[in-house]
């Protein structure tokens, strides 16, 4: 038995869209929304994550084994205050996870990951559960050296309470979470 196949039309190739003009001198810059972790460092080099193309740094003076900044570090209670709202976001999966890898440590990176999982398991995936936003009611930042800070904050959501606390480092020219505590 022998049945002619149908003739199939030829595949539909997309029109390719010509690019957008550049955006005008007197915008700002693109930043991360409105709580951007990004700001100058020292050495000239963008704190901007950029693509995985490798870039060559060129240090400002001879390194050493023991990291000690050659200029004062960034104010650090601006930035936590920054990381902390960050950080709360990412918990609450307002934020995505990836964006604190390049402000934590591994094992900061990895109880901030184990926070938002367990508060997505509570959650559930019904999509008509309204969340409240938690918001950082205030922040307190002491200096025990000049390249280290320590974090208190609180954050209320509900009208509840919870406590938080981080120790930042100056760790390559930029602020490190290397401790957090959920309370």
């Amino acid at each position: 038995m022998s049945t002619n196949p149908c003739p199939r039309p030829a595949p539909r190739v997309p029109a390719w869209r010509t690019a957008e003009p550049p955006l005008d001198a007197a915008q700002p810059p693109y930043t991360q929304g409105s709580l951007a972790l990004s700001y100058a460092l020292p050495n000239g080099v963008s704190a901007d994550p950029r693509t995985s193309a490798l870039t060559l740094v060129r240090p400002s003076a001879p390194s050493s084994t023991a990291e000690t900044p050659t200029q004062p570090p960034p104010d650090a209670a601006a930035w936590a205050a920054r990381f902390v709202q960050a950080v709360i976001e990412v918990v609450s999966s307002d934020r995505p996870l990836s964006q604190l890898v390049r402000w934590t440590d591994e094992p900061v990176y990895a109880e901030i990951a184990r926070r938002q999982r367990g508060v997505q398991l509570r959650r559930g995936n019904d999509p008509h559960i309204r969340v409240s936003r938690q918001q950082v009611a205030t922040v307190h930042v002491t200096q025990p050296t000049v390249g280290a800070a320590e974090v208190t904050a609180r954050i209320v959501c509900r009208g509840r309470s919870r406590a938080l606390a981080a120790r930042l480092e100056y760790v390559r020219q930029r602020w490190t979470c290397t401790a957090i505590s959920f309370g």
